[in-house]
């Protein structure tokens, strides 16, 4: 983008929108934010001429066909120079930036593309070889129709990867001849092959039946709602340590600058391992895809009202704005999502218009939005592809400062002028008086990010410690388990998989009629509780009344068992991890009359604390599913005789979570 003739790019926007933000506007502006009201506070910005005149125009890394030549050229001289074992790790690289820069009509990019197959092909990576020629082989005729000479190109070009697949499929069977039981699924199905050397994690299915209404929550749970907590998730019964009680899809994602490189745009799988390749766009050089499938589904459901503006969503921040640029990608996609929600409702009346767009729906949504919240996920089905469950997510829009609300306002107007220059591109029919609806409607999403986004993490094994270290690279929005209230001392646990999907479980056992609680980032063993509570304020705006801070729990805590009674709970004991023997206690009697054995259990104790060293020992092999199982059962006995907090119950809990750390997205 340009600064020239009216058009800026989104850092230049902010400076101008934020300095001409002066009396009156200023005033009315605050006046407005105190009371919440999102669409006076987008019209008094609109009304200022230096904002409202302000046009967008494309913000992309487009091709470029002479540099491709050129490093074609490039790739040529140095097979003839160098020879193939000197040359082969710059080959494909230099494979690889070839085909991203080459247009994808131009007879360069079916070179390059039909080069990348060859390449694996004669390393004998199969797998590789396998996705270039998926590629080749979906790409539409018609871009290659306008000549004769084109065309025959492609045709050929194509019959060279169908006979490159088919030689794939005999090596690949070939080489796995004395595996039985490849041969057996390679017999039913001929991408066997594909699927295996492409592992990705298994997501975990829902324990017990799926909710009746929250349809990505297991019946074990259910939506409740009080003045004090306002909206939460309550146990419908005892729940087991390890249980999966969420599984959701995002009603929209992100990803971070730094992992458009490294992951896949669409389901941010990574690309550095030994099986992955990177797939282009084909209109631009900056996004990666780890196949076929997930560019066309990436182009089909957002990319393509992304693409030619890419650029303005990851500018370097301005003075007045220190946070990740991908959350305002995030609130744009937020919108492509309510956009095709929304579209799909109507059918093919004015499928063209966008009834988020229309006064009337805004009017609509803001009547409604009391009786909506009673009713979703209680009398109506709650659904992560409903716009609705977005739209009713908490902002704390009153709340925050106005200096806070004006950067969200002016993103806002920002992205709703990207959308309808997109939207104009695109020949969509839209009201220009519904521009203060669309940019209303985005400021709702931008304040709903700040307190409902997730991060999307790929974790990364560290050799030397042995650890599962979690890497940020995207963001996302979960109605779902934005229905979770938080706790210094959750008792679940978060993990993605891909295409974002979340799994929520259960790091203890949840008793029935307990709230179901989540970490929003403060832990209290990492935190001390004035740092957890500032930050909980700030970010959220609520004081934060779980047991660690209202007990103030201190971390470490004593290596000692506090014993309590099966019948009455009452503490009976102590026993301390550290000593061999028990300090001449062996029996004691709880005020329900009922005798304990100490010295019993804390040998029941000792043999289940060996269960865990067990399992780190394993897991240190890298072995994570029996040392799991070990796990569960350990932190079961744990929390069946002694009172939380205690060690033993946090280091058991962060090797369950070491271990579902390996079983999502890693790298």
């Amino acid at each position: 983008m340009s600064v020239t003739k009216g058009y800026i790019n989104f850092s230049e926007f902010f400076k101008i929108a934020y300095d001409s933000v002066i009396e009156p506007y200023a005033n009315n502006f605050k006046k407005f934010s105190e009371n919440g009201d999102r669409e006076e506070m987008i019209k008094v910005l609109i009304s200022i001429p230096n904002i409202e005149n302000i046009k967008i125009i494309e913000s992309y890394k487009g091709k470029d066909d002479i540099k491709a030549a050129e490093l074609c050229n490039k790739n040529r001289e140095m097979i003839v120079k160098d020879g193939i074992v000197h040359e082969k790790i710059n080959k494909s690289s230099i494979l690889t930036e070839t085909l991203f820069k080459a247009s994808v009509s131009s007879k360069l990019f079916l070179d390059a593309l039909l080069d990348c197959a060859y390449y694996y092909y004669n390393s004998k990576a199969f797998i590789k070889c396998l996705k270039y020629c998926e590629c080749m082989l979906a790409l539409p005729e018609n871009l290659y129709n306008t000549t004769t000479e084109s065309i025959n190109d492609f045709l050929e070009h194509k019959k060279a990867c169908m006979q490159l697949e088919r030689e794939c499929y005999k090596s690949l069977k070939e080489s796995s001849s004395q595996d039985k039981r490849l041969r057996k699924k390679y017999s039913k199905n001929q991408n066997t092959f594909f699927e295996i050397a492409n592992y990705t994690p298994i997501i975990p299915t829902l324990n017990g039946k799926q909710h009746t209404i929250l349809k990505s929550c297991s019946d074990a749970v259910t939506l409740q709602f009080d003045e004090k907590r306002g909206r939460h998730l309550i146990a419908t019964k005892n729940i087991k340590a390890g249980s999966v009680l969420i599984v959701e899809t995002p009603f929209a994602f992100s990803t971070n600058k730094e992992a458009l490189g490294s992951n896949c745009l669409h389901c941010h799988i990574t690309l550095m391992s030994s099986n992955s390749v990177k797939i282009p766009c084909h209109y631009c050089q900056t996004v990666s895809f780890c196949s076929e499938k997930c560019r066309s589904k990436a182009w089909q459901i957002y990319h393509q009202y992304e693409c030619f503006i890419f650029d303005a969503f990851f500018e370097n921040d301005s003075e007045q704005i220190q946070r990740n640029t991908s959350y305002l990608l995030l609130a744009y996609r937020m919108i492509i999502s309510g956009f095709l929600s929304s579209t799909e409702q109507i059918n093919n009346i004015e499928k063209k218009k966008i009834p988020f767009l229309d006064n009337n729906f805004l009017q609509y949504y803001v009547t409604n939005i009391n009786k909506e919240r009673s009713t979703l996920g209680t009398n109506e089905i709650y659904s992560p592809y409903d716009y609705r469950t977005i739209l009713n997510l908490e902002t704390h829009c009153t709340k925050m400062e106005p200096k806070t609300n004006l950067i969200r306002a002016i993103e806002a107007i920002f992205l709703a002028k990207c959308f309808t220059f997109v939207l104009s591109k695109m020949d969509v029919v839209y009201l220009k008086e519904s521009f203060i609806s669309l940019a209303v409607a985005i400021l709702h999403h931008l304040q709903a990010i700040n307190c409902n986004a997730y991060e999307i993490v790929e974790n990364i094994y560290d050799k030397k410690t042995h650890i599962w270290e979690p890497r940020q690279i995207g963001g996302a929005i979960y109605p779902s388990v934005s229905l979770i209230n938080h706790s210094c001392y959750p008792n679940i646990v978060r993990h993605t998989y891909p295409s974002g999907i979340i799994v929520v479980r259960t790091l203890r056992f949840v008793g029935k009629g307990t709230e179901i609680l989540d970490c929003y980032g403060p832990h209290w063993f990492s935190e001390n509780k004035l740092s957890r509570i500032e930050y909980l304020w700030k970010k959220y705006r609520f004081l934060c009344t779980c047991d660690a801070c209202i007990q103030n729990w201190q971390y470490p805590l004593p290596e000692i068992m506090k014993y309590k009674c099966k019948t009455c709970s009452e503490i009976i004991g102590i026993i301390a991890l550290n000593e061999k023997h028990m300090q001449n206690v062996l029996n004691k009697q709880c005020n329900c009359t009922k005798t304990i054995n100490l010295k019993k259990i804390k040998n029941q104790l000792e043999k289940s604390v060996k269960k865990r060293l067990n399992a780190i020992s394993k897991m240190h092999e890298g072995h994570y599913e029996q040392p799991l199982l070990q796990l569960l059962e350990h932190i079961q006995f744990i929390e069946k005789f002694f009172i939380t907090p205690n060690m033993e119950t946090i280091k058991t809990q962060q090797c369950i979570i070491q271990c579902y750390n390996q079983f999502a997205c890693i790298s």
